[in-house]
């Protein structure tokens, strides 16, 4: 039986948003959201009750964030499909055989202690003491620049043709390495009953903690319905192993309803997920009473308690906010020697098995590079033209130094 929601609609001109509360029955996991434009999501309010906030599910540079969603994702946008054919053929002629997208790569122009940065300073802001865990795809390289930061990693794992992305925090020092090696053996070559047997032996290390991301993100590209169902499967087997479902502060309101009631369902909580790739802080995060990312472990693992805050900027158009971090991702940075550019941050493996970059495939002075980062920025520019950038936003991209030394 789903939990009972009690909603608010609201129009703010070129989108309508919903918040919910959870209203908690008898043994279900508790879990309460606030909004900081509401009641209670004051600084004062906030610091009243609570101890500090935790920023999970965030990337860096160390994410690869694929490009295969790229030739469908720009087919209606004006002549940029044009261009990439263009450097497709160039491509081609090289190489003689056809580029495939499935061997190509983006990363984040974010380091490591930059993200860790951004999100501490915005919980610090709240007047709360910040815990920070990065999560980059299939990747641990976090951790070994932050020696101090909780090793932590959001796992690719397919299932039955579903793409899972599995957030996997706090992992210990000294086992991190055996662990990522037998998580990537299973995205290689993905048997499903060994599936239950890797969960469950991460599950079993106590201060660890494994959340359920965007479960309704069909990352596999299956269709919603059978997605879906995939996940209900996927639960009713290994719910033992799973602590929390998310809800993304990057996903519809109307998405997060619907893991709200799946949470229920499987009587597991819910806590934060931002799912930040570029300047812009996670638009969500979790209250805690803990002192340490192990204690917070312990309230949602063992007393199954959660408090979920959405900040300001999830009260914003999503795609208006898809449209600022694509700007950005797609900037140049001067203070990044050899990522200055967004063609020194896309790769591609060659047919020889070397990764090189697209200034590398195609040439740093090819006008094409020149006329797709124009075009680009361009539709950028259009886009976020239509309503000006948040104080929020506007702060995290223009005033926080991009070192790559941070």
């Amino acid at each position: 039986m789903n939990i009972p929601l009690s909603e608010e609609l609201k129009d703010f001109g070129t989108y309508r948003m919903i918040t919910y509360t959870m209203e908690i029955s008898k043994g279900a996991a508790g879990t309460t959201f606030y909004y900081q434009w509401k009641k209670g999501g004051s600084p004062e309010e906030l610091g009243k009750q609570w101890r500090g906030g935790v920023s999970l599910h965030s990337h860096t540079w160390h994410s690869h964030e694929g490009l295969a969603f790229l030739p469908g994702a720009i087919q209606k946008l004006y002549f940029l499909p044009v261009l990439l054919r263009w450097a497709e053929s160039r491509y081609e002629r090289k190489w003689k055989r056809r580029f495939d997208y499935s061997q190509g790569y983006w990363t984040s122009p974010v380091a490591p202690g930059m993200a860790r940065a951004l999100e501490a300073r915005q919980i610090e802001k709240l007047g709360l003491a910040p815990l920070v865990s990065l999560t980059d795809h299939d990747s641990l390289d976090a951790s070994a620049d932050l020696p101090d930061h909780p090793a932590s990693l959001e796992w690719t794992a397919p299932y039955k043709g579903a793409i899972f992305h599995i957030g996997i925090h706090n992992l210990p020092y000294e086992e991190k390495g055996a662990i990522l090696e037998r998580l990537k053996a299973y995205t290689a070559d993905p048997v499903h009953d060994s599936l239950g047997t890797v969960l469950g032996e991460i599950a079993a290390l106590p201060d660890v903690l494994i959340v359920f991301n965007h479960p309704l993100s069909d990352q596999g590209r299956i269709g919603f319905e059978i997605h879906e169902s995939r996940v209900k499967e996927f639960l009713a087997r290994h719910r033992a192993s799973i602590h929390a479902l998310e809800v993304n502060a990057l996903q519809p309101w109307n998405m997060n309803r619907r893991v709200a009631n799946m949470a229920d369902d499987a009587r597991l909580p819910v806590v934060s997920g931002g799912d930040r790739h570029s300047f812009e802080p996670n638009g969500a995060i979790n209250l805690t009473h803990a002192k340490s990312f192990a204690e917070f472990v312990r309230e949602i693992r063992e007393e199954k308690r959660s408090a979920v805050l959405f900040m300001p900027q999830t009260h914003r158009s999503l795609n208006l906010r898809y449209a600022e971090n694509v700007r950005a991702v797609m900037d140049d940075y001067p203070e990044l020697p050899g990522r200055q550019f967004w063609y020194d941050r896309v790769f591609y493996k060659c047919p020889d098995g070397v990764t090189r970059s697209f200034t590398e495939l195609i040439g740093h002075h090819s006008y094409v590079l020149d006329v797709m980062d124009m075009a680009l920025g361009a539709l950028g520019v259009a886009t976020v033209a239509a309503r000006p950038l948040t104080p929020v936003f506007a702060e995290s991209n223009r005033k926080i130094s991009v070192s790559p030394e941070q």
